[in-house]
């Protein structure tokens, strides 16, 4: 029998929709805080990347207190549906906060950043997007939709990412360049955030929990229903499974945050050309897009694990190629092989709001505790962490290359640095990755507890 379906092709681009809005803050901050700070406003690579990191330690507790938070919500705006219309003007206001530092002494000018990037990182932007990863629990139980709204999703989140990279720079220049310019570029993607985020959380309107109980989300016994934040992270930590997957988020981010962190650097001093960021994001999401697409088919036929491992796989062949183009700065195979590397991540980004679900009915079933949004932490966590890793990792391998935002031409050592950031650290972490997600049999885990079950009962 086909399972019941619950969402309409208009809710499921009103969901995708969110992750555009997502990334009209986290691409736009991942990729451009960098060079922003380096080069515009004159500040260290290497005390940039400590801040950075320092930051993410706040923010590494605050995506499970975030999820924790909402799994205690009863509101008649919806557990997670809530918090992301809440959340929508702090993450605007804070976002242009940051790209506005002040013409003053360096010291204020360090201390401002970390207070607005941890703001935004660490609270608005955490809130916001715990709950809208956790939104697809609960507007539909359907599995096959669940992995829909992962297409749907990451689609807009290419769109998003393409658009990003390829406009900031034209955008920052016709606003004046300068500090100016970027406050003016950062008012603009925070409208963006906040219009596209509203209607996205107000299309999809949570099922109410009745109804979610009878599709299968089973009910669990009165004491587990209001558990504390220790007690959640003993539940997320005793799921080996929840481990896998915060890894393989944090590794997967980083890729893409180096990528584009990195990538404005190596096209304008190894390819001398910083147009063509733009160009190899378009030769970069396309193919994902594709890749995408195919998802629910391949998930359908082979599954999760196969689907994400086969995907992996390619991705890690064709980082080889690239690395040695890149190289040798040979733009065209470089794009050739840069195009197959991100189709074979397309499956993952398709699959990982089904797959953490999946992750979540492993602690349902063993434990009988509902900690959808604690587990979904995972995907906010990687994102932030994986980009707080990336950019701060990207700040301190500058400056241990002698890199310069300020001078006219680099040293050999700081091309040398940008060029391995862009081409080797891809294959490095893709590889990693690809174990891990060998270890991921979440899927397996499930059928095998159901089937215990089935015979005992």
């Amino acid at each position: 029998m086909e399972a019941k379906k619950y969402l309409n092709l208009r809710k499921k681009i009103a969901y995708g929709s969110g992750d555009m809005a997502s990334n009209f803050c986290y691409s736009f901050v991942s990729a451009f805080t960098m060079i922003y700070l380096t080069d515009t406003v004159g500040m260290n690579a290497g005390i940039i990347g400590m801040l950075i990191m320092l930051s993410r330690v706040f923010d590494g507790v605050s995506d499970v207190f975030a999820g924790n938070i909402i799994d205690k919500t009863h509101h008649r705006l919806g557990k997670a549906r809530s918090w992301m219309l809440w959340t929508i003007i702090p993450v605007a206001l804070v976002q242009i906060l940051m790209f506005s530092i002040p013409n003053t002494d360096q010291i204020f000018q360090y201390a401002y950043f970390f207070v607005t990037y941890t703001l935004l990182n660490a609270v608005f932007y955490t809130l916001n997007n715990v709950a809208y990863a956790t939104l697809s629990v609960f507007i539909t139980p359907n599995k096959q939709e669940r992995v829909q709204l992962g297409v749907f999703r990451f689609i807009f989140t290419c769109l998003a990412g393409l658009l990003v990279s390829s406009a900031t720079m034209s955008m920052v220049n016709a606003f004046g360049g300068g500090m100016t310019g970027w406050r003016r570029a950062a008012i603009v993607y925070s409208l963006g955030f906040a219009v596209i985020c509203f209607i996205s959380a107000w299309v999809c309107k949570e099922l109410p929990e009745s109804e979610l109980a009878v599709a299968g989300m089973q009910e669990v016994p009165k004491e587990n229903e209001q558990i504390g934040l220790l007690k959640t992270i003993k539940y997320l930590l005793k799921n080996k499974y929840y481990i896998y997957q915060l890894l393989i988020n944090i590794i997967y981010h980083l890729i893409m945050t180096i990528t584009s962190a990195a990538g404005i650097y190596y096209m304008t001093y190894i390819l001398g050309d910083d147009t063509l960021l733009g160009l190899f994001s378009l030769v970069q999401m396309i193919p994902m897009i594709i890749g995408l697409a195919l998802t629910p088919m391949l998930e359908k036929r082979w599954g999760i694990y196969r689907t994400n491992l086969s995907g992996f796989a390619l991705t890690t062949i064709a980082c080889v190629p690239f690395l040695i183009f890149g190289i040798k700065g040979m733009v065209v195979p470089m794009m050739v092989s840069h195009a197959i590397a991100w189709f074979g991540r397309g499956p993952y980004s398709g699959n990982v709001q089904a797959l953490t679900a999946e992750i979540s009915a492993y602690t349902l079933r063993k434990d009988k505790v509902h900690v959808e949004g604690a587990m979904f932490s995972c995907s906010s966590m990687g994102v932030k962490v994986g980009a707080g890793i990336g950019n701060a990792l990207t700040g301190w391998l500058l400056e241990a290359s002698h890199y310069n935002g300020t001078a006219a031409v680099q040293p050999e050592s700081a091309l040398s640095m940008i060029t391995a950031m862009y081409v080797v650290l891809p294959l490095i972490f893709s590889a990693v990755t690809l174990i891990l997600l060998a270890l991921q049999k979440v899927e397996k885990a499930n059928k095998e507890w159901d089937e215990k079950m089935l015979k005992k009962a």
